[in-house]
């Protein structure tokens, strides 16, 4: 598997894990257009910019129900962007 489509399967498993509540959550499409039109940076930005300009909303819901967010899955996101040879 290469670096941008483990990065993009973090955000996947959190997109999959919350789906049911978040209702027309566009974080999938979004992602897989991030990581389409710049690669492994596009998608790092992309994740970094729904980090910093992230719905407090959100982040709630995904964690009252105990789901993963994009804020606990960060660490995972930069071990994949990273990767074995950057580490």
């Amino acid at each position: 598997m290469d670096r941008g489509t483990a990065m993009l399967a973090v955000v996947l498993d959190v997109y999959e894990g919350g789906k049911d509540l978040i209702p027309g959550w566009k974080l999938k499409e979004h992602a897989e257009s991030a990581l389409a039109a710049g690669g492994v940076e596009g998608l790092r930005r992309y994740y970094d910019a729904c980090l910093s300009g992230s719905d407090h909303r959100l982040k709630t819901t995904l964690e009252g129900d105990r789901r993963k967010t994009l804020e606990s899955e960060r660490a995972r996101f930069m071990a994949m962007y990273l990767g074995p040879a950057r580490r």
